[in-house]
């Protein structure tokens, strides 16, 4: 695992412990991600949640790329431990990021966070999760209470195994759905004012 752009490129990341516990996503998808972020003009500036985070890949890709700060959100200890270890490693500045050690849902931890003020999230529950009958029920509250606190073409991006469906949210754009492999995301965009 690696930083692959901005200003940690090539730095390399402490994995997760466990492939079973947490599954990075492999450089060229990452890519590809952040390629398609850039084309929907949500990089270089901005506040970005990473939530299911694991050791912290999609957060800090997004902090080396530019991002202002980021807030990561796992209650697997081992992982946040490894998480806390890749910042210190790559000395990310205190004041840009916040951990919460603690289950991503309610999303309690999102109360601090003022509506209109993100730019991008993250969303990457275990896929044990989402191998139910209704495989994403339980994140509509996450993702409708991330939608009000996106900023006006703010993105919420939803990796899911590849072939659950992803729903359309009230308040949002999408979702866009480009599958990689064994997995899926899924972009949800915050829609822009009209000209």
């Amino acid at each position: 695992m690696r930083i692959i752009a901005g200003t940690h490129r090539g730095r390399p990341l402490l994995p997760p412990a466990d492939a079973g516990t947490t599954r990075p996503i492999t450089d060229r998808v990452k890519e590809n991600l952040f390629n398609r972020l850039q084309t929907l003009g949500v990089l270089g500036y901005g506040r970005v949640i990473d939530a299911f985070c694991g050791t912290g890949s999609m957060g800090l890709e997004a902090l080396s790329r530019g991002a202002e700060h980021c807030t990561f959100v796992d209650r697997d200890r081992d992982a946040v431990d490894r998480l806390r270890r890749n910042l210190d490693t790559l000395r990310v500045p205190v004041d840009t990021r916040r951990v919460v050690h603690g289950g991503v849902l309610p999303p309690v931890w999102l109360t601090p966070v003022s509506p209109g003020s993100l730019a991008l999230a993250f969303v990457d529950p275990p896929y044990a999760e989402t191998q139910t009958d209704r495989p994403l029920d339980r994140f509509d509250p996450l993702l409708d209470a991330l939608a009000g606190r996106l900023e006006a073409g703010g993105v919420v991006v939803l990796r899911t195994p590849a072939g659950v469906a992803a729903r359309d949210r009230p308040t949002l754009d999408g979702p866009a759905a480009v599958t990689y492999g064994k997995m899926t995301l899924h972009f949800y965009q915050s829609p822009l004012p009209e000209k």
